[in-house]
């Protein structure tokens, strides 16, 4: 027998161990990587969503009047901000009272397929403190986000959000195209 036995070579040849390590370790680096950008890429989609959304808040709160092709303009600049489709967001303006420690819906434009908020529908929680006889801007807009990749098991997530805007200049709101309730 000629000295080193097979397995012993085996076992002391070092030959290949870094690419035996670069083999184990770069689907878990490109795991990484890609579930590192599809988080990104759901972060950015969230924050555009909401920052649009207060956008449209704040051009809303700093006008007296608007018609229902006004806020169809403001419909497409959320959408071209947002950087969604059409089917993919959707979109709700409605001015909101406080009368008597109450909450009342003046007017509510909702294209489809967003219903117009009612009084019953208003969603309290999220309104800010508002006096008597105030009014607000209430913005609410949602976006579907899908994931880059799917390598985290993100699903297609619907991003929710809202602004409550005071008007700038005028007690109200006003919706010249819109039947309202007596504000």
């Amino acid at each position: 027998m000629s000295g080193i036995s097979p397995f012993r070579r085996l076992a002391r040849d070092r030959r290949g161990i870094a690419a035996i390590e670069f083999a184990l370790i770069a689907p878990v680096l490109i795991a990484l990587l890609l579930g590192t950008v599809t988080l990104f890429g759901l972060y950015r989609d969230s924050a555009t969503a909401e920052k649009s959304t207060f956008t449209i808040g704040d051009i809303l709160s700093r006008k007296t009047e608007t018609t229902t092709a006004d806020l169809d303009v403001n419909r497409a600049i959320f959408v071209a901000m947002a950087g969604h489709p059409v089917g993919e967001t959707t979109f709700r303006v409605s001015s909101v009272m406080r009368k008597s420690g109450k909450f009342v819906v003046c007017w509510s434009y909702a294209p489809s397929p967003m219903v117009a908020m009612t009084d019953a529908t208003i969603p309290t929680a999220d309104m800010p403190v508002v006096a008597d006889s105030d009014s607000v801007i209430f913005v609410e807009t949602t976006v579907q986000s899908t994931p880059l990749f799917n390598t985290v098991g993100l699903p297609v997530t619907t991003l929710s959000n809202f602004s409550a805007a005071r008007p700038r200049f005028s007690a109200a709101l006003k919706n010249t195209s819109m039947t309202s309730a007596p504000c």
